[in-house]
């Protein structure tokens, strides 16, 4: 490897020392499988409290835990189908190609021969070895092969067969939900079809470019879905409802109103809200989720006694959402160009706080900027010509100069 800087590198030592990185890369992942498929021969792990390598793996350095499940799945893999082992090993083939050419070999048509097996195996290495092919040019080539040797009576192709799919969602720290799946391909193309136009960097605005990584727009993307599917009002009755979140807080979290505290002094305020499927979550959280969506408001005393209940919450209507897109645009946060169709309605005086729902005491938030609202101390108001002022925190403006919101040319 070369010793000197980057910066002291010139054109081609710069791609020498990459391809030069890309092999050390790769002679380190063949060991570590060759050192695997070893571990699999010994009691390594015995009386570490770990149920498989991959956990041991996972546990004991920063790596994912999926990729040291697929680390491990290759080695076994390369165990049973030797003749893909020696490829890799040598260089002639990347891991997910060797992982995806052992894998048919496993599971191949059940009407090929071994000799059959064996010719598609070497016809497979050969279109992996290539420079120019990636997984989906050898997964087309196992498909023609399937199509060659395959029947119907030998069921749907692995990578199409839906009843081989799995989703999990789980909690994790802070509440967060982890959320990792495995479907087949006509569903996952239906996925990342979805998520494409949801997921793009937003236009770039004032010079200013998307920020984001491509982690974090697939989430927020992935966000999106479940916020439209849910506005939709397409999930299904369970328990006699449709879909919902129950949220439990007590009354004197829920406002920011003195005169409102003093009027329960033995209420007390334990600084949470409570889900049922992810536990605590902060007020201003709770706040949020109250500012568009219909609320049954349960309030509990200390001893979690009912005080009110059965008061629901109204909502922006259907024409005062057409009156916010005209008047605010889209996302009324100052620079946000996310259109009105995404954004939610935020009460600028809070509905438990006595806010109305009327055009006065609204404006469209995306959800990043509905979440700054609620959890820092930007405030909003709406001016003597009706159009919203924004006030940056001290920590951002020390004078606290108001910035007008976004507004199209065309509002009133």
């Amino acid at each position: 490897m070369n010793s000197r800087d980057a910066w002291q590198l010139d054109g081609e030592d710069l791609k020498s020392e990459v391809f030069d990185l890309v092999r050390a890369r790769h002679e380190l992942q063949s060991r570590m499988v060759l050192l695997i498929v070893e571990m699999f021969s010994r009691e390594v792990l015995g009386g570490k409290g770990f149920r498989a390598i991959a956990q041991w793996l996972h546990g004991s350095t920063n790596l994912e835990i999926g990729e040291c499940s697929l680390l491990v799945g290759l080695a076994r893999l390369l165990m049973l189908e030797p003749v893909v082992g020696d490829a890799f090993h040598r260089g002639d083939v990347d891991a997910l190609k060797a992982r995806q050419v052992a894998s048919f070999c496993q599971h191949p048509p059940k009407n090929m021969t071994l000799a059959d097996v064996d010719k598609a195996r070497g016809i497979l290495l050969g279109l992996a070895s290539k420079n120019i092919a990636d997984c989906d040019a050898v997964r087309a080539a196992i498909r023609r092969i399937e199509k060659q040797y395959g029947k119907r009576e030998d069921g749907v192709p692995v990578g199409e067969d839906s009843e081989r799919n799995e989703f999990y969602a789980s909690k994790g720290l802070y509440g967060r939900v982890t959320v990792k799946g495995d479907l087949d391909a006509v569903n996952g193309a239906r996925l990342i079809t979805l998520l494409s136009s949801l997921s793009a960097p937003t236009p770039e605005k004032d010079g200013v470019k998307d920020t984001r990584t491509p982690a974090l727009r697939r989430a927020d993307g992935f966000c999106e879905l479940l916020r439209r599917y849910e506005r939709a009002g397409l999930g299904p009755i369970e328990g006699g409802v449709k879909p919902h979140i129950t949220v439990t807080a007590s009354a004197k979290d829920m406002t920011d109103l003195q005169a409102l505290k003093d009027l329960l002094p033995s209420t007390q305020e334990l600084g949470f809200a409570w889900t049922d499927w992810v536990g605590p979550i902060s007020i201003d959280t709770a706040r949020m989720l109250a500012c568009d969506c219909t609320v049954t408001r349960i309030l509990l005393d200390e001893n979690g006694v009912p005080l009110e209940c059965g008061k629901e919450a109204r909502t922006a209507t259907v024409p005062q959402r057409r009156a916010l897109a005209v008047r605010d645009g889209g996302c009324a946060f100052p620079g946000c160009g996310t259109p009105s169709g995404w954004c939610d309605a935020h009460h600028i005086v809070h509905w438990n706080d006595g806010g109305p729902t009327d055009l006065d005491n609204l404006i469209l938030l995306c959800g990043h900027h509905h979440r700054t609202m609620h959890h820092t101390e930007w405030r909003v108001e709406i001016g003597p010509d009706r159009k919203t002022v924004f006030y940056p925190p001290m920590s951002i403006d020390p004078y606290q100069q108001p910035i007008g919101g976004n507004s199209p040319p065309t509002a009133a």
